[in-house]
């Protein structure tokens, strides 16, 4: 579990040395060096994503160091830290933190307890465009905690399902209708899973923990409630619908002792073989690219994902299965948000280029950040610009909007110990699959380990309180 920010306030020497590591020079380009002599202050902002996702943030930081940024005496400097607890809560711990950050939800959950995060209700209350009603409910929960506004929601996801149509081709399926309910995802992988003469997997039809463990997911989809938001603590234990889910996710997974396994269970040893040749994630060797998986739980980013590494794949998208009876649902777990660390250097400059970023361009264009949802393929997290033409126009993209719309979100839950209950979901899924507890077990066990993990956390947080 994550150390206190007290213990770790303690551990300086450590956080120093990190620190050096971590952070730049004052002006470490001749784009920065200009912006001192002009007398602009340079803000360092620490960003959760790679990759050409980080590209994009740099492009529109770098329109506002050239526009906005000249009027405010603001330029920018963006660093892609990646999905790190550590170092940003090293970094506040000594003392020298960034003057802004995106992470996830869960972290900040997990931080702004122990006073990490400067609180952003007034800064928001100022701007209409900030106002607090604009925003899904579930992404404003991933940004506050105690009724507090931590973070400003930039992009959040939905979880749909991804098939390939060649596949459904070959497997005698109609490529253009996807499985409805759970019985015909069941029906769907059994003809779309495929061993060759020896036995060796070749195509995996569907695995629910594919590409990423999946079960919190599965668990609301099933109906189940995971975590009562009134008394903060886990109850699982003994829901019907997470053990349905569990028992689920088990059949898969062969078991040898079952004389007649569900069509499309698979050996656990072919399976993970055939995983070993699984390509990167980000690449053309993605294996639902590839055509090693034919249905796949993706998110909205595969719109520009597939584009640019698999543009022939001719795939569909549709609302994930549920099973039959069960209210309809849609996945989107947290949101993707944007903090001023406590400690900050500047953090009134960083409200400027919050403000710059989240406002409407003129003439009511859209903001900033709905170009930076536009070009990642993530949806925005203000209702009004999730339903712009630029993401309600793509036949596609709108499939993920239109469930966030249209259904109740199964999301994380806000608590410090968000991290920890997910990591022991899926460790507990692992022993269900691998014959090691039961349904059951696994259901009871999250529930014992995650509270008392909770009042744990409650516990030192009160010792901690002045």
């Amino acid at each position: 579990m994550t150390r206190t920010y007290l213990t770790w306030a303690l551990t300086g020497v450590v956080c120093l040395a990190v620190i050096v590591v971590l952070w730049p020079p004052q002006a470490g380009s001749p784009a920065e060096r200009q912006a001192l002599q002009e007398g602009r202050v340079i803000i360092t902002y620490w960003d959760r994503h790679s990759g050409h996702e980080h590209e994009m943030r740099v492009e529109l930081f770098d329109e506002y160091n050239a526009t906005q940024g000249v009027i405010d005496g603001v330029f920018v400097r963006a660093l892609p830290i990646g999905y790190s607890l550590e170092k940003l809560l090293t970094a506040i711990a000594g003392g020298a933190p960034p003057d802004l950050c995106s992470l996830e939800g869960s972290i900040l959950a997990s931080l702004a307890p122990q006073g990490c995060f400067q609180p952003l209700d007034q800064f928001m209350a100022r701007h209409d465009f900030l106002d607090k009603e604009r925003f899904f409910p579930h992404t404003l929960k991933a940004a506050s905690y105690d009724g507090v506004a931590y973070a400003i929601p930039t992009t959040t996801d939905v979880t749909a399902l991804l098939w390939n149509k060649d596949a459904f081709r070959r497997a005698g399926l109609d490529p253009e209708r996807p499985p409805q309910t759970v019985a015909e995802l069941e029906e769907y992988a059994a003809k779309l899973t495929i061993h060759d003469e020896s036995g060796s997997l070749v195509q995996i039809g569907f695995l629910p923990w594919l590409p990423w463990d999946l079960t919190y997911l599965w668990g609301g989809m099933f109906g189940g409630t995971w975590f009562d938001d009134e008394t903060g603590l886990v109850v699982c234990g003994d829901d019907p619908a997470i053990i349905e889910t569990f028992e689920w996710v088990r059949t898969f997974m062969r078991d040898p002792a079952d004389p007649d396994p569900p069509a499309y269970a698979m050996d656990a040893s072919r399976v993970a073989a055939f995983r070993t040749g699984f390509g990167a994630y980000m690449s053309a060797s993605n294996p639902f690219y590839t055509g090693q998986v034919a249905m796949i739980t993706e998110g909205e980013w595969q719109v520009t994902f597939i584009d640019r590494y698999a543009p022939e794949l001719d795939w569909g998208v549709a609302p994930l299965p549920q099973p039959e009876g069960v209210e309809l649902r849609c996945y989107s777990p947290s949101a993707v948000i944007d903090a001023i660390p406590t400690g900050a250097a500047n953090p009134e400059a960083a409200k400027k280029l919050l403000e710059w970023f989240y406002a409407p361009r003129p003439g009511r264009q859209p903001s900033p950040a709905s170009d930076y949802s536009r070009a990642i393929s993530n949806i925005p997290c203000r209702k009004e610009e999730a339903l712009h033409d630029r993401f309600m126009g793509d036949p596609k993209f709108s499939v993920f909007v239109n469930e966030l719309l249209t259904k109740p979100p199964v999301s994380y839950p806000v608590t410090p110990a968000a991290q920890f209950f997910l990591d022991q979901i899926e460790r507990q899924r692992e022993f269900v699959v691998f014959g090691n507890t039961t349904p059951e077990e696994a259901a009871r066990r999250i529930e014992a380990d995650v509270n008392a993990e909770i009042f744990r956390i409650r516990n030192l947080l009160e010792r901690l309180e002045p």
